[in-house]
């Protein structure tokens, strides 16, 4: 089943309209519509815990329809899995601009030691 799919499944299974759906989440209706249709892919992580934390589903729900977005070719074709929580991150470490995501590896890693 594809990711707008789903999101329609839910919502229906909620017994919410589009409106509704969008007004618990904080969004537009539009981009509920949109995403239900296909025309946007997805949710962005953000919204995707929110309808976790809402309507108590599993983060694996929003992953399990299509594969990461994060994972390049070679991890795809690897037998490691991630869990619901690694895939989100990923999610985000994706949005980070490449010239940008070894400062922010630096900065994990300092946090790390710091806090460890």
């Amino acid at each position: 089943m594809e990711y707008g799919e789903k999101i329609k499944e839910l919502r229906k299974r909620l017994g919410l309209s589009q409106s509704a759906f969008a007004a618990k989440l904080g969004i537009h209706k539009q981009m509920v519509s949109d995403v239900e249709r296909g025309k946007q892919k997805r949710f962005n992580p953000a919204i995707e815990q929110k309808i976790a934390a809402i309507f108590g589903v599993d983060p694996a729900y929003f992953i399990a329809s299509q594969n990461s977005q994060v994972m390049n070719t070679q991890s795809r074709n690897s037998s490691k899995s991630y869990s619901a929580e690694e895939e989100i991150l990923l999610r985000y470490f994706a949005q980070i601009p490449e010239a940008k995501r070894l400062d922010v590896l630096v900065c994990l890693l300092e946090c790390i030691r710091k806090y460890k």
